[in-house]
């Protein structure tokens, strides 16, 4: 029986299934590279390769089914060969054997329509039947002819060939056995081809096969479109982090610019020492409501701060041990002793 099977057809399935996963993932916007990972840390390929195994050990089991089915009718077909042959050899023997029994009619010059060939005949009948070589019985009639026969005795031609139809009885029935088993070799190859015209082992293991790899690239498929979501995803969770980070610092640094400003503040206030000054000082600290600076204590200090130049700068160290900033925040602060 000739088979083919292109299991090539199931490596194209599977490379197909790739394609069509990144065609999706293309004109979705997303992008993935499978070639980057490991065959043995690729998800997809492993997907693939389970697929394709499976779907060849649905065809490779049918194969191994349908050749099972072809070996039978081999052997049946072997053994009638074998049969065959056995028989034409009992045949030959038989030939053979009946030859000789010719040569003694000859040779005893006994005639076919001579009462001594008819008794021989009659005998050989029996003989058969016996042996299992006929199974046609002796009638009652031909059985009292028989004893008589033998009550009086054989002739030598007939003893003789009663010797050799003997010796043809074992190889007619060799023929006899080989024909029936002939006869059963042919029905077991009939029946097995009238069996297999019934199904079809292989078409059906190959759309088994070829759903298999169906089923296994829509899976593929959708594995690849969740790896790209997923990749997706993490990108928009990356980006969504980094606003919150570029946020915190915004927000940090316009809360140092308001302390800045508030610091500027106090500072033209303590060196102005004038009213306007003073509640611009006061008006800043309440928008920022400074919770670490004590406003009151800063224009007690500018209303007296006439009071000597010692008495400025141990206010001075007060103000920046309340208002917790460097020194060289401080730097540009100018005392007019005079004042």
């Amino acid at each position: 029986m000739g088979l083919t099977i292109n299991a090539n057809g199931f490596a194209t399935a599977a490379q197909r299934a790739q394609e069509e996963a990144g065609k999706h993932a293309k004109q979705s916007g997303k992008s993935f590279f499978g070639g980057s990972l490991k065959l043995a840390e690729d998800p997809l390929e492993k997907r693939r390769q389970e697929a394709k195994q499976q779907a060849w050990k649905v065809v490779s089991d049918a194969w191994a089914s349908d050749n099972a089915v072809d070996r039978q009718m081999d052997d049946r077909r072997v053994h009638y060969g074998e049969m065959q042959a056995l028989k034409e050899e009992a045949g030959k023997q038989v030939d053979e054997l009946n030859g000789r029994k010719e040569a003694l009619k000859e040779l005893y010059q006994v005639s076919d329509d001579s009462v001594e060939q008819e008794e021989l005949k009659l005998l050989e009948k029996a003989q058969d039947f016996k042996n299992g070589v006929s199974h046609q019985k002796p009638t009652e009639e031909e059985q009292k002819r028989i004893a008589e026969i033998e009550a009086r005795g054989l002739t030598e031609y007939q003893s003789r060939a009663l010797g050799l139809n003997d010796q043809a009885a074992k190889f007619k029935l060799e023929m006899h056995d080989a024909e029936l088993a002939m006869q059963d070799d042919i029905g077991d190859v009939n029946a097995i081809k009238l069996e297999r015209l019934k199904t079809h082992p292989m078409l059906d293991a190959q759309k088994a096969a070829e759903s298999i790899m169906d089923a296994a690239n829509k899976e593929i498929l959708g594995m690849a479109v969740q790896e790209g979501m997923d990749h997706l995803d993490e990108k928009m969770e990356e980006a969504e982090e980094k606003a919150e980070e570029n946020m915190e610092q915004k927000e940090e640094r316009e809360e140092l610019l308001e302390e800045q400003k508030e610091m500027r503040a106090l500072q033209e206030a303590f060196i102005e020492g004038t009213k306007e000054a003073i509640e611009r000082a006061e008006a800043e600290h309440r928008r920022n409501e400074a919770p670490d600076i004590e406003i009151t204590d800063i224009v007690d200090m500018i209303k007296h701060r006439g009071d000597s130049a010692n008495q400025v700068q141990s206010d001075l160290k007060d103000i920046k041990s309340s208002m917790k900033v460097l020194e060289a925040d401080l730097k540009g602060i100018k005392v007019d002793e005079e004042v």
